[in-house]
């Protein structure tokens, strides 16, 4: 029967106080990370439960798919102590073993892109360490390869890993922007990454430059889109929300553009500030309200991201951002990798827009249909329930199939398990088998959706009171 062989999770945010995964103090939004939150305790014992049914002796590899500590929203100690708080969940108790495989693998999503950039500067100063005195030294990485990357040791994770004993043996590798991986007749193929480059926002250099030069070339790897806009999903999404009391007010900013009504406020007295230096009337007149329409679509369109859309799961923005990210990166990526190979039977599993689903999609010179799945997020965006926002966690098999173990969506906690089907394909093995194994009517599963609910409801609060403060 076939065994759980990788395990997805992304955007579980740790350390940010809108994640469920991040432990708070009581009535309050204080983090309190020396504690586990309840609701990650509870999600790792769904895990540890459903992992003890495999058969064989082989552990399952953690892909940790993106986002997984917030370096944009908090402090890095705070993030550091939640990732702390998830390490020691991975063990089985009753043998004190770990609980996946040694070699964990990490894809950087936007809120912690700063890992990457430290990953890769590493690697670059080892290679240096490496080169004789006359040898030409090459340019640094920006991205690995689809199938057998460079394996770039990710620090910060690691060095937290070896404050735990029962970690010991573990290391994290960064493989950035995705990682793939392939059958023995490369007719099978699963694709992890995060997914921020389907949000234009996240291109924004590209898509400037391509406005100042139309007759430039375009980015055609995921390497080049990389190099054009790395500095800007560094900076803004995963470096300035930590830059002392500025960092703060980054921080209130990201809270108050989940209030419409906070949204103008903060516009209206952005452009007021800025125009007041002027002493001529007409001059600060003009200045206020050109600045104005300026701020309102540069805020408003930011306010209005993938996450603050409730009616659909992909925006048409979005929609677009993944067509091109698979006929074009993705695609040309595997045919540069795998010699002018396409997989027949492809599966891409993403993150980012923190609304979990799963759809058969079909694009442009691929043999078959993609199997798209996409884990969501452990975090609440938004003051009202949005029915389609939540989190999953994905499973893959030895044999490439995969299913998506759905934990919950905002007012519906129920647990289900959800498959993808090419036409003509019947039912998997690995749903069947995973399907017989999970009782949803004994704990952990049982007590998991009353958990998730009343964490999920306490967000709600805590953002609407964060919204309207002003410190």
């Amino acid at each position: 029967m076939p065994d759980i062989r990788y395990v997805v999770i992304s955007d579980l945010h740790l350390g940010a106080e809108n994640s469920i995964l991040t432990n708070l103090n009581a009535n309050s939004y204080e983090i309190n990370a020396t504690i586990a939150s309840p609701v990650l305790v509870k999600m790792m014992d769904c895990l540890r439960d459903i992992i003890s049914k495999n058969e064989g002796a082989k552990k399952p590899t953690l892909i940790l798919n993106g986002d997984i500590i917030e370096l944009a929203l908090t402090t890095t100690n705070n993030a550091s102590m939640a990732f702390e708080r998830f390490l020691e969940q991975l063990v089985i108790p009753e043998t004190g073993e770990p609980l996946f495989d040694n070699q964990v693998y990490f894809l950087a999503g936007n809120h912690d892109h700063n890992l990457w950039e430290r990953s890769r500067d590493y690697h670059y100063i080892e290679y240096l360490r490496t080169l004789k005195k006359d040898e030409v030294i090459r340019s640094g990485i920006h991205h690995t390869n689809l199938f057998n990357p460079p394996y770039v040791p990710e620090n910060l994770l690691n060095a937290l890993i070896q404050r735990n004993p029962h970690l010991k043996n573990m290391q994290v590798w960064s493989v950035y922007p995705a990682y793939g991986v392939l059958s023995d007749d490369k007719n099978k193929c699963v694709i992890f990454c995060h997914g921020h480059y389907v949000e234009s926002m996240y291109s924004l250099m590209t898509n400037l430059r391509s406005k100042i030069f139309p007759n430039r070339q375009e980015p055609e790897s995921l390497e080049e889109l990389e190099k054009e806009n790395y500095a800007w999903v560094d900076f803004f999404w995963s470096t300035l929300g930590r830059s002392g009391s500025v960092g703060k007010d980054i921080n209130l900013i990201y809270d108050k553009m989940q209030d419409p009504a906070e949204v103008n406020i903060m516009i209206k007295n952005l452009a007021e500030s800025l125009a007041d230096s002027r002493k001529n009337m007409v001059t600060r007149w003009l200045e206020k309200n050109i600045l104005h329409e300026i701020l309102n679509f540069t805020l408003s369109r930011m306010a209005a991201n993938e996450r603050n859309e409730p009616a659909v799961v992909l925006t048409p923005n979005a929609e677009s951002g993944l067509k091109m990210l698979m006929e074009r990166f993705i695609r040309n990526d595997l045919m540069a990798t795998l010699d002018g190979i396409v997989p027949e039977n492809l599966s891409f599993i993403f993150g980012h827009t923190h609304k979990p689903f799963q759809e058969i999609r079909h694009f442009e010179n691929y043999p078959g249909p993609v199997k798209v799945y996409n884990t969501g997020g452990w975090v609440v965006d938004t003051m009202h329930q949005q029915p389609l926002h939540g989190a999953s966690v994905v499973l893959v098999d030895e044999h490439f199939d995969t299913v998506a173990l759905q934990m919950y969506k905002e007012g519906k906690h129920a647990i289900t398990l959800e498959q993808l089907n090419n036409v003509n394909e019947k039912t998997c093995d690995f749903y069947e088998r995973i399907n017989k194994i999970i009782d949803m009517a004994v704990e952990p599963w049982a007590g998991f959706s009353a958990i998730s609910a009343t964490e999920v409801d306490i967000r709600y609060k805590n953002l609407a009171t964060i919204a309207k403060s002003d410190d």
